[in-house]
């Protein structure tokens, strides 16, 4: 039987400690043993709570009682004593000015929430002394709702802060040896704000902190937002998603550093239409290797409308002199979007490579490219007619010595230009010419 619990709880960034009686919960409900379960559940929120405010600094509304928090902090350290010490910190509470509201001292939760404590504490203590109430399937499930819709929102007060110089002390030499493990940061991240503020807790920390600059780079700051555009947490996720789409220079950075992020942020319409009718030509470009990538995932994903695809398509193609090109299985998507047509269209259907005065000039800006389309397209006459023509007066340049060492590694390509200039009866270029033999004259020993 499937359990929604079990699969949430494992999203949480809950303790190994915690995660055990969580478990044991789970097993205890399955066979119907819900006080167990209960209390399991219980005791796994509260362990949970514990570990929290272990790990935080004092909180922003406690910070003129400081013996009260270390007191606290002491009586969380003591076996006996733990239970008591997270109920006091649960019920510290303060009035808000002059009002009569309150809020709690420690965590960012509400006084409703702190109210409800004491009913999932009494239902503990009827599970654990044996009382006559009857404790039903019902009770623990209400209980796993209570900690679906409220354990993310027990957050310590003030712990944002404290987070934020644990960040750069750690990313100061002073402070902290280079390389040192930074995942202690990354899970304190959803405990110190609540869910809707994350996004603007990782914009404090890649504007002051640790940030992405594709200059001077450093590969521990790539590394630590590495843990974070792939975290576990959902929320950590959404959150990074929700910062990098807020800007259109963060967002450049973020996936020419992490480019298979971009298929999480292709409903942000406005900033990815941006994104492949600018950005990806200005900001990126074919001599970062990602922007191949970036480019299929743009395609692939429907994000360009069909009536513009051609129009990008066609800006892509004007990509390939220098730089990085498109690999084999990149190119087969490509050519199914008439990329090739394109290319071919350009550099021999359109006259160029063979015009009067700027044929040469021509041919070697555009040696890589035609090299490239040969390797991935089959020959046909169109092809081997410019080809041919050019290389009757053509003697060196960049097309030339790229086509002599394409020719020696592809011997089939001058075995089928061969067999279609005869087919079409075309007087082929000496280039082209089978070398040695007949060609070449006989040895004198022969």
């Amino acid at each position: 039987m499937e359990i929604y619990f079990e699969n949430w709880i494992k999203e949480q960034d809950v303790s190994e400690d915690a995660k055990i009686l969580f478990n044991e919960s789970i097993m205890c409900y399955r066979v119907g043993a819900f006080r167990a379960a209960y209390i399991m559940s219980y005791l796994g929120f509260f362990k949970t709570i514990k570990d929290r405010l272990l790990r935080s600094e004092i909180p922003e509304l406690m910070k003129d009682e400081e013996g009260v928090w270390n007191n606290l902090v002491n009586r969380l350290k003591d076996d006996r004593k733990w239970e008591e010490a997270v109920i006091q910190a649960i019920q510290m509470k303060k009035k808000i000015d002059e009002s009569e509201e309150v809020q709690s001292k420690v965590f960012l939760i509400t006084n409703d929430i702190i109210e409800e404590i004491p009913f999932w504490r009494r239902k503990r203590n009827e599970c654990a002394h044996a009382k006559d109430t009857i404790i039903g399937h019902s009770h623990v499930e209400m209980f796993w709702l209570f900690l679906r819709s409220n354990l993310s929102k027990f957050i310590v007060n003030g712990g944002k802060q404290a987070l934020l110089e644990k960040i750069k002390k750690h990313f100061d030499p002073t402070y902290t040896k280079p390389n040192s493990d930074f995942t202690y940061l990354i899970k304190e991240i959803p405990l110190v704000v609540k869910k809707d503020e994350l996004k603007e807790l990782l914009k404090d920390i890649y504007n002051d902190y640790v940030n992405l600059s594709l200059f001077g780079r450093k590969k521990q700051e790539t590394e630590f937002w590495r843990a974070i555009a792939y975290s576990e947490n959902r929320d950590i996720v959404e959150s990074f998603v929700e910062f990098i789409t807020s800007d259109k220079d963060v967002f450049t950075q973020f996936v020419e550093t992490f480019p298979d992020r971009l298929t999480l942020c292709l409903g942000k319409e406005e900033l990815i239409r941006v994104f492949w009718r600018e950005l990806l030509f200005k900001d990126i470009g074919n001599f970062n290797h990602v922007f191949w990538e970036l480019a299929i995932t743009l395609l692939t994903s429907g994000v360009i409308p069909e009536e513009e695809r051609q129009t990008f398509v066609r800006k892509l193609s004007r990509q390939l002199k220098n730089g990085a090109y498109p690999d084999e299985d990149q190119a087969r998507v490509l050519r199914k979007h008439d990329f090739f047509k394109i290319i071919k269209d350009t550099l021999f259907e359109s006259g160029d490579l063979n015009k009067v005065y700027t044929g040469y000039q021509f041919a070697n800006s555009n040696g890589k490219k035609i090299v490239y389309y040969l390797e991935n397209n089959p020959l046909d006459a169109k092809v081997v007619s410019e080809l041919n023509i050019l290389f009757k007066s053509y003697m060196f340049g960049d097309l030339y010595s790229r086509m002599e060492s394409f020719m020696e590694r592809s011997p089939r390509f001058i075995y089928e230009f061969r067999a279609i200039a005869e087919e079409e009866g075309m007087e082929l270029a000496e280039f082209f010419k089978e070398k040695g033999g007949s060609d070449e004259g006989e040895t004198s020993e022969q």
